[in-house]
């Protein structure tokens, strides 16, 4: 069975993953590649995200005080080509062709102008370090000519200068003389001297093949400092562009945000002329809960805690005014967009099956499990249950648990509690006016309406119930309205 431990690829499409990856702008063959191989940092690699973390930081204030030179870098970035098959080749003794020893000449040349620009900067990031090229520019420009092409020059061998010049000699003969059988034999004389000139040339780049060999371990270094840096920069202008922030790394299981975004939500939001409202929200390991009704944006708020915690693994700034979560051993993120559904199984079975891999994995390591509406693919009795018992489950182990449910009952004292703050402070007669006067937009306008912000709760807070609100607003049967308030009033509930 494959264990995923920070989501799938459907899951981080889901929350936005995806989409940031997309705002990622790197540039090189060899930021792509890095940027393919992103992974979360593990708990032994904490100085290595803190440094990740400090270089975004020396990036982001570089670009605000450097941005013409950010501009010329950008410039380079786009004229590198791949050259690793080639050096794959080379390092293979493989005689390289021209067209192989001219990216190679291209490539290096590129890499002088970069190091020279990335000098000026006095980033000094300690796991990018560029080794002057200026010995393979060298070696295949040796006359010096500074242009982007590359020839097997004559000053590579006498032999080979004084075979193109009878070479020369016999094309000037075959040009003027008008006699065609002379015309012919002077021909096959060119042959045989082009033959000698490729044996030669072959000769010659079997040297600079060998030359190269040399220098294939400098080249790979500077490839490596090249992607990280493409990369790094790519963070760097993500983080400018949605004002990110540089979280903190702690030890503890907690995880705190202050206003923090989706940026992918925030978007969708925007072409609907409608605002994100930031979350805030402050968790330690056990159980938290999150309850309210189903239109009250919890899993909105569940997609922006798990996009950030992910982000922030993967050494990104979160996308929050402020930020501070602990290396994560695992993020499992169960919802109702599961894979495992189009395979067969049915909401509520698949959740077992993740459930199930999930248990296992938080008797061995610590990390961070969030649930939207669990076992709702259930009935409403069983599902009650299934989640009371859950919240009590994992409050015992050294994860962080955060459980959506729109069912009341389901948190202990020793949990966290949570509630969005939906219609609580709403003049709900004004609201139903303003519905009933235009009924065709009710959802729009109670979403106009909806308080998404989280609040709070302890044992004396009284639970707002949003779930019969929004039902009164849109119209539902007064006789059925009723009989829900007298199951109110008699306390009626699942325990």
């Amino acid at each position: 069975m494959v264990r995923i431990k920070f989501l799938d690829n459907n899951q981080r499409n889901m929350v936005g993953f995806n989409f940031i990856m997309e705002k990622l702008d790197v540039i090189t063959p060899y930021g792509i590649n890095q940027k393919k191989n992103i992974k979360p940092f593990r708990r032994n690699e904490k100085y290595l995200l803190m440094k990740e973390l400090e270089n975004i930081q020396k990036i982001i204030e570089s670009i605000k005080n450097n941005n013409d030179i950010y501009k010329s870098i950008d410039r380079i970035f786009y004229k590198f080509k791949d050259i690793r098959n080639s050096i794959e080749r080379c390092k293979n003794l493989n005689t390289l062709d021209e067209v192989e020893l001219y990216e190679l000449k291209y490539f290096s040349m590129l890499m002088e102008e970069l190091i020279n620009l990335y000098k000026k900067l006095n980033l000094n990031i300690e796991n990018i370090k560029f080794n002057s090229v200026k010995s393979i520019i060298d070696l295949l420009d040796p006359e010096e000519e500074k242009i982007s092409t590359f020839y097997i020059y004559d000053s590579y061998s006498e032999n080979l200068k004084k075979i193109r010049e009878e070479k020369r000699k016999i094309e000037e003969k075959i040009f003027i003389e008008e006699d065609k059988e002379k015309v012919n034999i002077l021909k096959e004389d060119r042959l045989d001297i082009v033959l000698l000139e490729e044996k030669e040339e072959l000769k010659i780049k079997k040297y600079l093949s060998n030359e190269i060999y040399n220098y294939l371990a400098l080249i790979k270094k500077n490839i490596d400092s090249l992607g990280k840096l493409d990369l790094l920069i790519g963070k760097g202008k993500l983080a400018i562009n949605y004002n990110g922030v540089k979280p903190k790394i702690c030890d503890d299981m907690k995880i705190e945000f202050k206003e923090c975004f989706n940026p992918y939500i925030k978007e969708i939001l925007k072409k609907r002329k409608k605002d994100f409202i930031p979350i805030s929200i402050s968790l330690h390991r056990g159980t938290s809960v999150i309850t309210g009704a189903n239109m009250g944006g919890k899993s909105v708020t569940l997609n922006t805690i798990v996009l950030n915690l992910l982000l922030g693994q993967m050494g990104f700034f979160i996308f929050s005014k402020e930020a501070v979560f602990p290396i994560l051993d695992f993020i499992y993120f169960i919802s109702d967009d599961m894979q495992s559904i189009s395979k067969g199984l049915s909401t509520f079975g698949a959740e077992i099956i993740k459930l199930k891999q999930i248990i296992e994995c938080i008797k061995r390591e610590n990390g961070f499990i969030a649930l939207d509406e669990f076992a709702r693919g259930t009935n409403p009795k069983e599902g009650y249950f299934l989640v009371k018992a859950l919240c009590k489950y994992l409050k015992d182990f050294n994860s962080i648990s955060l459980i959506t449910t729109h069912y009341d009952g389901v948190v202990d004292d020793d949990m966290v509690h949570y509630q969005v703050i939906g219609l609580k402070n709403v003049d709900f007669d004004s609201l139903k006016l303003k519905i009933d006067l235009n009924k065709t937009n009710s959802i729009e306008i109670i979403q106009e309406h909806m308080d998404y912000r989280l609040e709070k709760l302890s044992k004396e807070n009284k639970v707002p119930k949003d779930a019969l609100n929004i039902s009164i607003l849109l119209g539902l049967e007064d006789s059925i309205v009723n009989i829900v308030k007298n199951y109110y009033e008699e306390g009626e509930s699942y325990e």
